[in-house]
């Protein structure tokens, strides 16, 4: 299953070596792990902080690009292990990247989704901006229109994506239809 998984989504995401280094201005990391439920998606929660415009979101590990990054891929490894404590190394592999997505919220960015695939589980050590992380088996994500509460106090129906009490909403849920249409091919 694990070299099957590893060809077809070599197939079809972007190769890694042809992404130009600073288009975007921030990366995430879509991490795959393979297990007796199927594939599993490792999520985080941000903390509750006003100052943070994805507040308490269910999101990718991943963050924005620094000057000393040389490219979006370096950000993408960077931002993970300092969120998660996961090191994208020769214990799992970067297999490409999805479309780029714009957020829609202050501030724009445009962010690069990479895919990686563990090998096994690793321990994961959150950064103090998280509050938990969960590993979702992919079968068991459940499309559905959800009301969420927006940082002006407004609600509002969007598409998403939930896991028992997990609602992923926003841009973590373009990101993964995006992902989940390159899987079903």
């Amino acid at each position: 299953m694990l070299t099957d998984l590893t060809v077809l989504l070599t197939k079809r995401l972007r190769p890694v070596g042809k992404l130009s280094s600073h288009e975007s201005s921030a990366a995430v990391v879509l991490i795959l792990l393979p297990s007796n439920n199927g594939i599993e998606i490792l999520f985080v929660k941000r903390k509750d902080d006003p100052n943070d415009p994805w507040s308490g979101q269910v999101a990718l590990p991943g963050g924005r690009w620094n000057p000393s990054d040389n490219s979006i891929l370096e950000t993408a490894i960077r931002e993970t292990f300092e969120e998660v404590g996961i090191l994208l190394d020769a214990k799992s592999m970067v297999l490409g990247a999805l479309p780029d997505v714009r957020s829609f919220r202050d501030p724009a960015m445009l962010v690069t989704p990479f895919v990686a695939l563990l090998e096994e589980r690793q321990p994961v050590k959150l950064s103090p901006e998280l509050s938990s992380y969960f590993w979702a088996p992919i079968k068991d994500l459940r499309e559905a229109e959800v009301e969420v509460s927006l940082r002006d106090g407004e609600t509002k129906a969007v598409k998403a994506y939930v896991y028992g009490e997990h609602v992923i909403w926003g841009l973590t849920a373009r990101i993964l239809e995006s992902f989940l249409k390159i899987l079903e091919g």
